[in-house]
């Protein structure tokens, strides 16, 4: 009777062990480390300030050439504004990419080398599925959001707070931004950028379900988010060039970086169980392919 009552907290154990050492395995520290490093360059070429005369400069340029009194002539310069502007186009491109390639390269190695069968005899289908899940969307929270960090501190070193500026300036902009407070917006901030790492991740997991080949898993993600991301603005337009309120909303929904944006809970919402939905879908896949394909499944 004591074993029968004990069992289910040693399975859950087992499964807890599985999901670590899946994670260990997707952050390995010198993948790890190289990919946040990435996620804080990209941040860097992102938009950071458009002059009057129109011309745009990225935040690399503003860190290496815009000396500080220069900065502190436009407060939309101040290092929480440029922060937030570090999620640009080069960034969402790349992101597939730096977030999953620990996580891609070590299933593609996996599978090819066989060990995957270890795997899946020393574990049941079950919870190999959801340590994989696991590592997948952790593993990219946590790479975007070191990598972030490391942009800010960045962006910290080298542009003025708020409070370096006229009170005139400073009264002007909290009057814009009422609910400013430093420490509230940093972690926010962060929570936001986690949750948007974990739903960029989502392009690498579902490539990780069909393919074992390294090259087609670390490339083939990128092209899925540019085209998604390219497919829902054009519909977006459409649905703006016709009026239709609906598809218009269900189109922001559809914008994985939608989950960035303060004051849209209702479509980060939608975002949110659409990338959830996605995810269990390739749990439900993986699971399927295992059982009828065993530790063979992936296309070359």
């Amino acid at each position: 009777m004591k074993r029968i009552k004990n069992y289910p907290a040693g399975r859950w154990k087992g499964t807890v062990h599985s999901i670590i050492s899946e994670i260990k395995k997707s952050l390995y520290l010198p993948v790890f480390i190289l990919s946040c490093l990435g996620v804080a360059l990209v941040c860097c070429f992102s938009e950071g300030f458009t002059s009057g005369s129109m011309r745009t400069y990225t935040i690399m340029e503003l860190l290496l050439f815009l000396p500080k009194d220069a900065m502190l002539t436009d407060i939309s310069l101040n290092r929480y504004e440029i922060w937030m502007r570090g999620i640009g186009t080069w960034t969402q491109l790349f992101l597939p990419f730096l977030l999953s390639v620990g996580y891609l390269y070590t299933i593609s190695n996996e599978r090819q080398s066989g060990f995957s069968r270890v795997l899946l005899v020393r574990e049941n289908n079950l919870k190999y599925s959801i340590s994989k899940l696991a590592a997948a969307v952790l593993g990219g929270g946590i790479i975007m959001t070191v990598g972030y960090v490391f942009f800010g501190m960045l962006v910290y070193i080298r542009f003025p707070s708020i409070c370096e500026y006229s009170a005139d300036s400073m009264k002007l902009y909290m009057e814009m931004n009422p609910d400013f407070q430093e420490t509230a917006f940093f972690f926010w901030r962060c929570a936001r950028i986690f949750l948007y790492g974990v739903c960029s991740n989502i392009f690498a997991y579902l490539v990780s379900v069909f393919f074992r080949d390294k090259y087609i898993l670390l490339c083939l993600p990128l092209m899925l988010k540019y085209i998604w991301g390219q497919a829902v603005m054009k519909a977006g337009m459409d649905a703006m060039n016709k009026g239709n309120e609906t598809a218009l909303k269900l189109c922001s929904a559809l914008r994985i970086e939608n989950i960035l944006n303060t004051g849209q809970s209702a479509y980060q919402g939608l975002t949110l169980l659409l990338v959830f939905m996605l995810y269990l879908a390739g749990v439900v896949l993986t699971l399927c392919l295992t059982e009828k394909r065993g530790e063979e499944f992936g296309f070359e």
